[in-house]
């Protein structure tokens, strides 16, 4: 049987969040927030071998007009991620030009959809000063912030999942039977989406916290009236299904690949070799913790410091728990939220940094249960938000684009193109890399260097850093490698 939720839903709880004086410091730092994302995307060089890599599979799509098979290079398919995050990408390529502004600005987009979800899921549920709390915190969560204008898959998966999370909530406090439908099919199309973005990677996280949720608050009955509706099994299925069938008829042995290999060996045999595309990443057996730690971290410790604080009674308390601060149901949810990628990866070995923005929504919620409501609109608890704004404004507006200089090869090419002028990629000036050269390379050089001309006289040549054959009249270095001219 299904339960209602613990709390009545406020009647002024669905208000816009702007119409509320006690929410507008909250709303502020959350659209600056966004600004900053916004303007910093352009800021920093794309970096090897992670966003570079994924920036390049968008300008070959633009470039090959493969809008079905991304390439990670002009003869070679990506069959590591369904395209779902590459055409968002790909997309603005075309409309704002081949730069990483447009590369990084699908990013953002999704990031505000993940944003716009977590609102309408709480609209019922909350007053507007917790959501917009809640909402500056997720976006100044570090990791969430870097998903949000980095060029991966990782805000795609999160503002998927997250639709899909909440269509599950409204379902469950719908208050009729065509409002629960209406969700259950916003369910259905956050899947196929999700199933566009990590393929039933993603079709898990997305769908592991509504079963633990059903499971254990009994919600049956929600559960049976989403599976029972014919339009929703038809959204989900004929949303994601196409793209797959397809994807096969075009590159055979893409099937096998993907849902053998990236979903099966990559997490279940540490340092994989079967990985076609980059390398695995063998970390300790419960990593994911620690980066859920990391990942949110400000709100972690804002949440321990006030605790500690009303437990020496610098604050007043109401004497309520966290689970009726924030109303039972959606607490019970918000530990099924941060639950999932913890069950799902802490045996996992080959995992990174990014698998844990799925656990932030849970994570955000459950520290906003720490508050009571009027609490939150005290200026300690949003100057907080305001300390961490200025933490990213100075590590993304100054600090990182310096730093991400060392890890891209833009300055390289840059310098390249400079030193030949007009005879830049042409047989008159030519470029050798030592060894292959780093996605970034190829991205820079808008993809000149799969393919010099033939009979280039080689002018310039990149070699490694620290060997025997490095000299002191570099043009241009990075952490590894120095531009020369030759010899």
């Amino acid at each position: 049987m299904s339960s209602a939720p613990t709390s009545a839903p406020s009647s002024s709880s669905a208000a816009p969040l702007w119409r509320s004086a006690a929410a507008r410091p909250w709303l502020a730092l959350l659209v600056a927030a966004i600004l900053l994302r916004l303007v910093t995307l352009p800021l920093m060089a794309l970096t090897d071998h992670t966003e570079a890599r994924y920036a390049e599979i968008a300008r070959l799509m633009v470039q090959l007009g493969d809008w079905v098979s991304p390439h990670v290079t002009p003869t070679e398919v990506f069959w590591a991620k369904p395209p779902l995050s590459t055409w968002s990408q790909a997309l603005l390529m075309e409309v704002f030009g081949v730069n990483e502004w447009s590369g990084r600005l699908a990013a953002l987009g999704w990031a505000l959809l993940g944003l716009w979800s977590l609102d309408w899921m709480l609209r019922a549920s909350l007053a507007p000063l917790q959501r917009a709390a809640v909402l500056a915190a997720l976006m100044l969560c570090p990791m969430y912030f870097i998903c949000a204008g980095a060029v991966m898959t990782d805000a795609t998966l999160m503002a998927t999942v997250l639709l899909v999370q909440a269509a599950w909530w409204r379902a469950v406090t719908a208050p009729d039977a065509p409002a629960r439908r209406r969700a259950g099919r916003v369910l259905a199309l956050g899947l196929g989406l999700a199933l566009l973005t990590k393929g039933p990677a993603a079709g898990v996280l997305a769908l592991l916290p509504p079963v633990l949720h059903a499971l254990w608050r009994r919600h049956g009955a929600v559960v049976a009236a989403i599976l029972k509706d014919p339009l929703a099994w038809l959204i989900w299925i004929g949303l994601a299904v196409p793209w797959y069938v397809w994807a096969e008829q075009r590159t055979p042995g893409f099937l096998q690949y993907f849902l053998l290999g990236e979903h099966v060996m990559r997490f279940l045999q540490p340092g994989w070799k079967g990985d076609r595309y980059g390398f695995a990443h063998a970390q300790p057996i419960g990593m994911i913790w620690l980066f859920v730690l990391v990942s949110a971290l400000p709100w972690i410790v804002h949440a321990v410091v006030a605790r500690v604080a009303r437990g020496r009674g610098a604050s007043a308390a109401s004497g309520a728990s966290a689970p009726e601060r924030l109303g039972h149901e959606l607490w019970v949810y918000a530990l099924c939220i941060t639950a999932a990628p913890l069950l799902l990866f802490t045996a996992a070995r080959n995992i990174i940094p990014t698998y844990a923005v799925t656990a932030l929504p849970g994570v955000v919620l459950l520290w906003l249960a720490q508050f009571d409501v009027p609490a939150l609109a005290r200026a300690r608890h949003w100057g907080t938000g305001v300390l961490v704004w200025a933490l990213m404004a100075l590590g993304f507006g100054w600090l990182g684009p310096k730093e991400s200089l060392r890890a891209s090869d833009r300055e390289l090419i840059r310098a390249y193109e400079q030193a030949c002028g007009p005879d830049a990629w042409t047989a008159r000036c030519g470029l050798a890399y030592a060894g292959k050269p780093d996605y970034s390379a190829f991205f820079y050089s808008a993809g000149r260097l799969y393919g010099p001309p033939a009979g280039a006289t080689v002018r310039f040549q990149v070699l490694e850093k620290d060997t025997p054959t490095a000299r002191a009249d570099a043009l241009a270095c990075n952490k590894h490698l120095c531009l020369y001219a030759a010899p």
